[in-house]
């Protein structure tokens, strides 16, 4: 059951300011808030194979920015792709009074959460949907993978990519909900960018590595809107199940790294006609 937790913050010292890359500082976060509850939840969440069951957003606002006020309210955003992780991941989050993220200490003062089952986004989703636009809160990005070459970033919002990463997750963790053998074929030969306003950003992975080169990924943050190319030759099931990954995003985030903060996104319901 896709879920989403939203954790509002508020620092407890009237100065703080958050530093500007927070993902894996909220990722050490979030394990310990689990540990402390379920050691062995934390375990597994940590040493989870190429598809995460998580993913987490940086500290924003409820912009979606990057707070830049001292003292301002935050919130960090978990999205949970299993079922069974929901509610033990609630339980620890309700369970911590705060958080240590990087140098704030934070005061939880609410968690919200949203959850909809694979089932019934699959089910609901729209036939007759053919464009889907977002806001991308966080660098989105992709890199190339072993036997692909030279290791590359690919740090752009390309609709087959970031439709064949949902698709990928969905098949990971939907369980028995499959998708149809027409999703591929529909997001291969007739998804396409119709619109974008984006600006290329660098997002901190891997605070420790030596090399300063190896400790941000590059991506792209701004807005993009996805269309399907000739919809009309495009089977009604497939339709139906490009917009069922549409709503998965919300929860999923697109591209690499989502763990650690990258890849945050919100759906814009009413896209521009196209």
């Amino acid at each position: 059951m896709p879920t989403q937790i939203v954790v509002s913050l508020v620092p407890t010292a009237a100065t703080a300011v958050p530093p500007p890359h927070t993902g894996p500082a909220v990722y050490a976060a979030f394990l310990k808030a689990i540990r402390a509850v379920d050691p062995e939840l934390s375990t597994m969440l940590h040493d989870s194979p190429r598809y995460k069951p998580f993913t987490l957003s940086p500290v924003l606002d409820e912009q979606g920015r990057t707070p830049s006020t001292p003292g301002q309210p935050a919130r960090i955003v978990v999205g949970l792709l299993i079922d069974a992780y929901a509610a033990p991941v609630l339980a620890a989050l309700h369970h911590a009074a705060g958080h240590q993220i990087a140098q704030t200490r934070y005061r939880t003062v609410d968690v919200a959460v949203h959850a909809v089952s694979y089932a019934e986004l699959a089910t609901g989703a729209d036939p007759t949907a053919t464009t889907w636009a977002y806001d991308l809160l966080t660098p989105v990005g992709f890199a190339t993978g072993r036997g692909d070459g030279a290791r590359r970033q690919r740090p752009w919002p390309d609709a087959e990519r970031v439709f064949t990463n949902l698709t990928r997750r969905w098949d990971a963790f939907a369980g028995e909900v499959a998708l149809p053998s027409s999703a591929e074929p529909a997001v291969v030969d007739h998804l396409e960018v119709v619109d974008a306003q984006l600006r290329m950003a660098t997002h901190l992975v891997e605070p420790g590595q030596r090399n300063p080169e190896h400790r941000f990924r590059r991506g792209t943050v701004g807005s993009v809107t996805f269309q399907l190319a000739e919809a009309s030759g495009v089977p009604g099931d497939a339709r139906r199940a490009v917009d069922a990954l549409a709503g998965f995003a919300s929860y999923a985030g697109f591209g690499d790294r989502t763990a650690m903060g990258m890849g945050h996104i919100r759906r814009r319901h009413n896209p521009p006609p196209y």
